[in-house]
């Protein structure tokens, strides 16, 4: 037996919406919609458990559990919710809502063949997206190294979850994960490296309008990651160029003051800092299909030449590209306590 779990229990404070994250409609549907359709194409699960807010459910041969206050407790609370007999568990994002099915068809397969835990990326095949974690991709025609940083931050000066990060990358403290992120760019072929992370490093502002500033709950105060600024400072100083950091997790519209505009793009000396998050990230064509949002940026010998936010349909065709403006940062990035945890 193969079970889903659907983890919907974020209330949508950081989306600015009114409503939990999982009921905000997008393309004619709620995001949790979407993806028990997605799920109801996939004739191998027996069984999908949607771990939600109060306000959702219930919903027709799913069981809707309450979440808890952390994302692995809401894990926890879908796992419980499974039939003892469940043999093996797909564990999805509903604020990942057009995962096609043929993403959760590789996993099932790959836990057939005997896998034991299984980590998919939307795009099959790309190394630099599929297994950026806490380790190196090389991209020579662009000149550079991308090294993976921690995933799944929850943003901020604390390492939310560590039992989480222990069980499945053998770290739990803040500097464990900056030596991982370190270790990574030693390997790396090139002097020139970007940065791939889920949230960006401490150290760009304290304004909730700022790049990682924190815009929800009491306004105010550095959202960035604190390992990830640590690593940095030590891999400027084994003399490797940290050309650019690409982050996300802080969405483009602030919660506080509702509806304003965060500062995405900025520089600081050489390096680049760049915000991907724009919230709802697919919208209607015009033409009766659907767009996504990306950051498309252009490379050359280790050096970032352009780069412009793009629409692009499924198809592949660009419908609209947005000119990037970037803030230049003056002074240099604040010296991270390499004994603070």
């Amino acid at each position: 037996m193969i079970g889903l779990i659907l983890v919907a229990a974020g209330s949508g404070q950081r989306l600015g919406a009114d409503v939990p994250k999982a009921l905000v409609r997008v393309a004619g549907d709620t995001l949790i919609g979407h993806c028990l359709q997605t799920a109801a194409q996939i004739p191998e699960l027996t069984q999908i458990v949607v771990v939600a807010p109060p306000g959702i459910g219930p919903l027709p041969d799913v069981n809707v559990v309450a979440g808890g206050a952390t994302r692995d407790a809401s894990v926890r609370a879908g796992l419980d919710a499974l039939d003892p007999a469940t043999t093996a568990v797909l564990v999805h994002d509903a604020a990942r809502p057009f995962a096609p099915a043929a993403v959760f068809e590789r996993v099932i397969a790959a836990l057939q063949a005997g896998a034991v835990r299984v980590a998919a990326s939307l795009q099959k095949g790309s190394a630099a997206l599929e297994q950026a974690v806490f380790t190196i991709s090389e991209v020579p025609t662009a000149g550079v190294s991308v090294v993976g940083a921690r995933p799944f931050s929850w943003g901020g000066q604390s390492l939310r979850s560590p039992e989480l990060y222990d069980e499945i990358y053998g770290i739990h403290t803040m500097r464990q994960s900056a030596a991982a992120i370190v270790d990574a760019a030693r390997h790396a072929q090139h002097r020139d490296l970007v940065i791939l992370a889920h949230n960006g490093p401490l150290g760009l502002g304290e304004q909730p309008a700022d790049m990682f500033g924190k815009d929800f709950g009491k306004p105010g105060g550095d959202w960035g990651d604190r390992d990830l600024a640590l690593a940095i400072q030590r891999i400027e100083g084994m003399g490797l160029r940290v050309r650019a950091v690409v982050a996300g997790h802080m969405h483009h519209k602030l919660v506080h003051p509702r509806g304003a505009l965060r500062t995405r793009f900025a520089r600081r000396g050489g390096t680049l800092f760049l915000n991907a998050a724009f919230v709802p990230r697919v919208r209607a064509d015009g033409q009766g299909g659907e767009c996504s949002h990306f950051l498309r940026t252009h490379w050359r010998h280790g050096e970032c030449t352009h780069l412009e936010e793009v629409w692009v349909d499924v198809h592949g065709g660009v419908h609209e590209i947005v000119p990037v403006e970037v803030l230049e940062l003056a002074g240099a990035a604040p010296v991270v306590d390499e004994q603070a945890e």
